[in-house]
């Protein structure tokens, strides 16, 4: 069955070919006028003119009726866009690494920070891209996965506190929506101050059972300059953005370690990339550096 669409362009081009909209057709010599040049001659040939136009004209509104109500009748006999395609399973490649590992769909990009001055220092956990150690994600979806590595004595100094007492649980340091809020906080300050902040969905922090996993949710929402163009183009005047976020304590070595994967919620929501996202973060493991655990 043709979509509203190919049904519009087949009428169109049928009263382009066939009525007075489209090029005007080739009037051919009646002999039995042109015989006899009277003024009989003279009166009939506009009459068979004017005939015509309006033979014209009652096949065009004719041809218009019969358009209109085809593209109602497939219109509501069918969606503009059949759901008929199922989305693409997606696919994962593993990272491994001495301080981590984790799994991101195969079309990410993936880039680990080596160079010296790409690191966060050892002692303040901060470098030329903050504490971003590892970053991949699809651009052309603004999809991102990164993972920040930085003293865990650092996070409470920032915040005026002392970093007193068992530190190796995130029960241990303080209430989890608490240090949740924290690790919000600190990853807020690297942003432009244009951005809006990120609200901490509360109901999302829970713990591990040994305390050394801290898992939590955010929205944040995108400003938009043209509103009205986004709605034409997406459907949607207003743009968020989620972020699922796990720190661990696992390492051992005094380091919290934190891996956020985001996504605007239009692409978050669709039934894939949302799963997709929520993998890579269940994904991520933190190897132990040789201390306590």
């Amino acid at each position: 069955m043709m979509n509203p669409i190919t049904t519009a362009m087949a009428f169109c081009c049928l009263i382009q070919t066939t009525s007075g909209f489209g090029p005007p057709p080739h009037h051919h010599s009646i002999p039995s006028i042109q015989t006899n040049p009277s003024n009989t001659a003279q009166t009939v040939a506009p009459s068979l003119t004017a005939h015509e136009n309006s033979m014209n004209n009652h096949n065009r509104r004719l041809l218009l009726q019969s358009l209109t109500t085809a593209i109602l009748a497939t219109t509501t006999s069918q969606p503009a866009y059949a759901a008929t395609t199922t989305p693409q399973e997606v696919t994962f490649k593993p990272i491994i690494d001495d301080l981590f590992s984790i799994e991101v769909p195969q079309t990410f990009f993936a880039i680990r920070r080596t160079n010296k001055g790409d690191l966060p220092d050892a002692k303040t956990g901060k470098g030329r891209r903050g504490g971003t150690i590892f970053t991949a994600g699809d651009m052309g979806k603004a999809e991102v996965v990164a993972v920040e590595r930085f003293p865990t004595q650092v996070l409470l100094e920032e915040e005026g506190i002392l970093p007193t007492g068992d530190l190796s649980t995130f029960t241990s340091i303080g209430e989890p929506s608490s240090v949740a809020s924290l690790l919000l906080r600190r990853r807020e300050k690297d942003k432009p101050g244009t951005v809006n902040t990120a609200i901490l969905d509360r109901d999302s922090v829970s713990t591990s059972s040994d305390g050394k996993l801290l898992t939590f949710t955010t929205r944040q929402q995108i400003n938009v300059n043209k509103p009205e163009l986004l709605m034409e183009q997406m459907g949607v005047s207003e743009l968020y953005r989620t972020t699922l976020a796990k720190a661990s304590l696992e390492s051992g070595d005094g380091n919290i370690m934190v891996v956020y994967a985001s996504a605007l919620d239009v692409d978050f929501n669709n039934g894939v990339d949302g799963e997709a996202l929520r993998r890579v973060v269940d994904s991520f493991r933190v190897v132990n550096q040789g201390g306590s655990s």
